[in-house]
């Protein structure tokens, strides 16, 4: 049988998308990581507060205003609230607890925290917005503010959109990093955190910068998780699981690691429930075993990630 006349395209499309939303979300937490350390529970809450930025921005500020009713015209408000929140949290919790020699397991305890603070937050103020105005804020899907290119659905408009927008984070923090002075500091200060801070760097500063990044960035893949999730103030926290599995099967440790262990989780989730578990009649609700299954057997033979592998197999090449 030509495999072409069994491929729904519909399913493999929203594979996709899902790998790159869950490749913007896992960029922000390899981020998080690499500054401090911290694999933040905290860190689905700043996708939570980036779709609930843009969907209040559209309801209160967009539409009354006759702008454009796509969610792109709220990226940056969203970008910078989100942003500001994840600043917020390291220099008010986390960076305080590290000057102080917090451990690993009390930062981490310290995330929880942060989560259940924001949680309560985004919980606060949806009730306020409803219960004051009369505005619907949950289970809101902002797929109905999607840019949808001419002559395209919706679903191959979000294939393109979400596309460009990991093409777009991935080269900018790219030439961040490796072609700015900023980068330099940046790296510097990973590689050996005393040693910068000897020479003059203040760590503090470039980690806090660090931090508006993966705010930022999180809170854009927050819109579009929100496109293909109803939106409650569980949004992320309840993806969080598969973003810390991208992460890691990419590699903690490596930036770029991150889309591609968005791809093993964003096409095992959905490719494996269409294609493995419907043909034996099981439930999809297991689809989720898939991509655990995935990280367990990859990291038994790379413990240090897909992004290890491949880097370790390009320094042999060049020997």
């Amino acid at each position: 049988m030509d495999i072409l006349s069994v491929v729904d395209y519909q399913t493999v499309f929203r594979a996709i998308i899902l790998s790159n939303i869950y490749a913007l979300m896992a960029l922000g937490l390899n981020l998080t990581y690499i500054t401090t350390k911290i694999p933040s529970f905290a860190h689905g809450d700043l996708a939570t507060i980036g779709a609930y930025t843009s969907y209040l921005t559209l309801a209160f500020l967009v539409i009354p205003l006759g702008l454009p009713a796509n969610v792109y015209t709220t990226f940056p408000i969203a970008a910078l609230v989100a942003g500001a929140t994840a600043w917020l949290t390291y220099v008010a919790v986390f960076r305080p607890m590290i000057r102080r020699g917090a451990s690993i397991t009390s930062l981490m305890i310290a995330s929880f925290g942060i989560h259940y603070v924001l949680f309560a937050i985004v919980a606060i103020i949806a009730d306020y917005v409803q219960n004051t105005y009369k505005v619907l804020s949950r289970n809101i899907l902002l797929s109905r503010w999607e840019y949808v290119w001419p002559g395209t659905d919706f679903l191959t408009s979000s294939l393109i959109n979400t596309t460009i927008a990991v093409a777009v984070v991935t080269a900018l923090l790219y030439l961040l990093l490796y072609k700015t002075r900023y980068g330099i500091v940046m790296r510097a200060s990973i590689d050996n955190l005393y040693l910068a801070r000897a020479v003059g760097i203040n760590v503090e500063r470039v980690f806090a910068v660090a931090w508006i990044l993966i705010g930022a960035v999180t809170g854009i893949a927050g819109i579009y998780l929100a496109m293909f999730y109803t939106m409650t103030e569980e949004l992320g926290w309840l993806r969080l699981a598969l973003v810390f599995v991208a992460s890691v099967v990419g590699g903690l440790s490596n930036i770029y690691g991150a889309v591609l262990g968005g791809y093993v989780v964003g096409l095992s989730t959905v490719l494996g429930a269409a294609y493995i578990l419907r043909p034996l009649g099981v439930p999809t609700e297991f689809q989720l075993a898939i991509p655990f299954a995935f990280v367990i057997a990859i990291l038994l033979f790379a413990p240090q990630g897909l992004a290890g592998v491949i880097s370790n197999l390009v320094q042999r090449g060049r020997k």
